[in-house]
Formats: structure tokens, C-alpha cells, sequence
């Protein structure tokens, strides 16, 4: 069972214990935005660090205690695509870049009828 959370989010194990991982503030999207452009989910330098900082400041919500060293050494290449999807689907940003592809296709395999 998780640490008592102050914001709902999705349970994962780290480091043996249970945390809820709550969705990113406004705030924390804001400040975080330039970095998650550069995601890519990928193990490089950049989707590395942009996990480790979106998801301990994911977590700081609801565990200020909670150390960068310590993601840093939750984290693994097993869980590194898991957890940032966790994250992004708890913001609502995930459900939204799906939702935007789907319209997308939607446009580009659409029918046209014409007159004849």
C-alpha cells in the first residue's frame, strides 16, 4: 500500500515501497514544457534526463522528501518508458498527443465524394 498521497495519480513500486504518482501541476507543465518536446523514449542523454526530472517532480507532489538521486536510482531502462507514461497519461497529455494523431489520420484517409 502506498505513502498516504495528497493527489490521486497511478501506484508503482519503486525502490521497494509503493507511490502514487500524481499528474504533473500547471505549473510544473509549464516549467517542464521545453524539456518534454525532447522526449523521444529513447536511452540518450536527453530522454534520459527529461524522465528523471518529470518524474521526480511528478512524485515531489506527493512526497517533497523524495530526492532527483533517488529516481535517478529507481529508475531503470525497464521502467524508464512505464513510469514517463504514467506520468504523461495521468496530465492528460498522452490521452491528448493519441486523441491528435487519431484526428489526424482521420483527415488523411478520408473520403471525398464528388459530383459527377
Amino acid at each position: 500500500m502506498a505513502q498516504q498521497a495528497i493527489y490521486p495519480g497511478i501506484e508503482k513500486e519503486l525502490g521497494g515501497k509503493a507511490y502514487v504518482i500524481p499528474p504533473l501541476s500547471l505549473g510544473q507543465v509549464r516549467r517542464l514544457q521545453n524539456q518534454l518536446e525532447k522526449w523521444t523514449g529513447a536511452v540518450d542523454d536527453k530522454s534520459v534526463a527529461v524522465c528523471i526530472e518529470t518524474v521526480h517532480a511528478a512524485l515531489s507532489r506527493n512526497y517533497p522528501d523524495v530526492t532527483v538521486e533517488q529516481v535517478e536510482e529507481w529508475l531503470d531502462l525497464g521502467n524508464m518508458v512505464e513510469l514517463m507514461q504514467a506520468v504523461m497519461d495521468v496530465s492528460g497529455m498522452l490521452r491528448k498527443a493519441e486523441e491528435e494523431k487519431k484526428a489526424q489520420a482521420g483527415m488523411s484517409t478520408g473520403t471525398s465524394s464528388s459530383a459527377t
